[in-house]
């Protein structure tokens, strides 16, 4: 069945990012870009880069890039629709989850999305942008989807057209060209979805594409690059070359490809021959200045002007010369910002964590102040006026920083590699390894093992002798919540129905005795993502604010009576746990990935490495502010 190869997540998601905005710098992405496009409008010679980071950069004439992040995952192809505003992603986590999404640029919205069953080998808007088409490796390898409504075109094409790595409509969308890395170019007729011709061709093609006006397709093979007569899937040439990036585009009548020697680029062209073959290809251009250990890795050509992005999230641009030259390229891109990596309540103010500094500031005098060296550490808790430093997913030494004199002092090493740290007084409560919960009293200087078990997602001391175990309910015990007393060291599962718990807080003030946390909850028909609540002194769970997807990857945060959420991802909501009121906060160009709170401010750490303020009672951001390389607030 073919409109079985995507599930609908969500049509039109209205709720989406409303009132978010981009950022415009020319920051570079965080990660390596994977794929270029230009903007598929008429008159418009923006181009827009994309990466493993999640975020999407329109790059204009004037070279700056209107940056936002479309999603937590890594972002490996984009298609431009026509209209000039939609644009369609393809988000993966390299495993299960394959997703495309069709965006709205102009008010950076999520229109609708789809998950596949099959990684996505294709991505394209038909010519007026009518369709998505969307190629995949399975028998039934292409699925169109309505471009106005989101829905899926059932069989659009009427036979199985095997694994599609590249489609391509006509002007009119009256025919649809698909290559199957099997090794034939199909000709479909969209208006009865009937075959129209199919020729064999060079199997094993990547990178494919079309140039001349349709006249030839080429695509690359190990080191080789093959050019095919597009209407008989024929050969016409083939050509050496080191690791070639391909960029061809239907309306030049020559294909141009790159390579990269050392920290140099070279353009090379291979020309048109009276649309019967082409000639041998001839060097355009070279073109030094890449950074070191910096390689190419996407690129396109809109009106003659070069993008290429690269390995460590640059974009170069330069003309595509008429005549052979020789340059030197300096990067659109460079890196303003420093990353914060944590933050912490301190008092009226905040502890922010960099990769080499911890700082002090607040929203209300903007003053940085350092109060120390990082040697590398990705997270911080605050411990009265001092600050503990330690590094998730790593055996990294836990350590202490002073924060009056700077000085820093070990606490413990990890055996394995820690997962999560938590402190509650003295004692500090750990997981190493997803098996093992210990205790370390940083009075004492002594360790405890407090837990062994298997699949541990989260642990929480909620008073000196109750610990509480978040899990996947898949390991024994088969429930997702466990108690622990640690005098006794008796185990008790709790009645938490569940797939797996994570994420957990406690409510400290007297007599409350509530634990919440999130629950992810899967059965045959879907898959429920929801806040809950432990009552420890019923023995009682409630679940709320439910999710019809699955989210392993948020946060909670809990500042009487509000409990701060990041579920679903896109935003931070507040949840007044009294009045049951539900405040979902204005986002920023990037997703949030915590949240901290003193009195009279809430800071959300984005996870760009930037952080937004806001008043806690009011939805919309008081400011998104960039720490500097010189150490000072940048605010958007």
């Amino acid at each position: 069945m073919k409109n079985r190869l995507f599930g609908m997540i969500a049509a039109f998601l209205s709720a989406g990012v409303l009132g978010a905005q981009a950022h415009i710098s020319t920051q570079a992405h965080q990660s390596p870009i994977t794929t270029l496009a230009a903007s598929g409008a008429q008159n418009d010679t923006s181009v827009f880069s994309a990466g493993a980071d999640g975020f999407l950069i329109k790059w204009t004439d004037d070279g700056m890039g209107e940056h936002y992040q479309l999603t937590e995952l890594a972002v490996r192809m984009i298609a431009c629709s026509p209209n000039g505003n939609d644009i369609a992603v393809y988000e993966t986590d390299g495993a299960m989850v394959n997703r495309v999404s069709i965006w709205n640029w102009r008010t950076f919205t999520r229109r609708y999305s789809f998950r596949s069953t099959n990684p996505i080998t294709a991505l394209a808007f038909s010519a007026k942008g009518t369709y998505v088409l969307c190629g995949t490796t399975a028998m039934n390898g292409i699925t169109f989807i309505n471009a106005t409504s989101g829905s899926i075109v059932s069989a659009k094409i009427k036979e199985n057209t095997g694994a599609v790595s590249f489609a391509h409509t006509s002007k009119t969308e009256n025919t649809a060209v698909f290559y199957s890395p099997a090794g034939n170019l199909t000709y479909y007729n969209l208006k009865n979805g009937m075959r129209k011709a199919r020729f064999a061709a060079e199997s094993g093609l990547s990178q494919v594409c079309l140039f001349n006006n349709e006249v030839f397709a080429a695509g690359v093979k190990g080191n080789g690059i093959y050019v095919l007569q597009a209407t008989t899937g024929q050969t016409v040439g083939t050509y050496s070359a080191q690791k070639p990036l391909l960029v061809g585009t239907n309306d030049r009548s020559d294909l141009l490809y790159l390579t990269q020697e050392n920290r140099k680029l070279t353009l090379h062209t291979i020309k048109n021959d009276r649309n019967k073959t082409v000639v041998s290809p001839q060097t355009l251009g070279t073109f030094s200045g890449l950074r070191q250990n910096e390689t190419l890795t996407s690129a396109t050509v809109v009106n003659g002007i070069m993008y290429a992005g690269t390995s460590l999230g640059n974009v170069y641009r330069f003309a595509v010369p008429e005549s052979p030259a020789d340059e030197t390229l300096a990067p659109l891109t460079d890196n303003m910002y420093e990353s914060i990596s944590d933050v912490a309540s301190a008092g009226e103010d905040f502890y922010f964590l960099t990769s080499h500094a911890v700082f002090r500031s607040s929203y209300d005098n903007g003053i940085v102040v350092k109060k120390g060296a990082n040697p590398g550490h990705t997270n911080l808790l605050a411990y009265g006026t001092d600050i503990i430093l330690w590094s998730k997913d790593t055996k990294k030494p836990v350590q202490l920083l002073k924060a009056e004199t700077g000085t820093l002092t070990t606490l413990f090493t990890p055996q394995t590699n820690i997962q999560s740290l938590r402190r509650f007084g003295d004692t500090l409560v750990f997981i190493e390894g997803n098996a093992t919960v210990n205790s370390y009293d940083i009075t004492q200087n002594t360790r405890e093992q407090l837990y062994l078990g298997a699949g541990l997602q989260d642990a929480l001391l909620a008073t000196p002798t109750d610990l509480y175990v978040a899990k996947s309910s898949a390991t024994s015990p088969a429930v997702p919540l466990l108690h622990v007393d640690t005098a006794t060291k008796e185990i008790v599962p709790l009645a938490l129905r569940g797939n797996v718990a994570y994420a957990l807080s406690f409510d400290t003030n007297a007599g409350s005795g509530a634990l919440y946390g999130i629950l992810i909850a899967a059965d045959s028909n879907k898959t429920t993502t929801s806040l809950f609540k432990w009552d420890t002194r019923t023995k009682t769970a409630t679940t709320f604010l439910p999710l019809n997807d699955e989210d392993s990857d948020s946060f909670t945060c809990l500042a009487p009576p509000v409990l701060y959420t990041s579920i679903g991802k896109n935003q931070v909501r507040g949840y007044n746990l009294n009045t049951r009121r539900d405040l979902t906060y204005k986002r920023s160009a990037s997703l949030p990935r915590k949240v901290a709170q003193n009195g009279t401010r809430l800071v959300v750490l984005n996870r760009d490495g930037s952080i937004s303020w806001y008043n806690p009672t009011l939805s919309g951001v008081l400011a998104d502010w960039y720490l500097t390389t010189e150490e000072q607030w940048f605010e958007f």
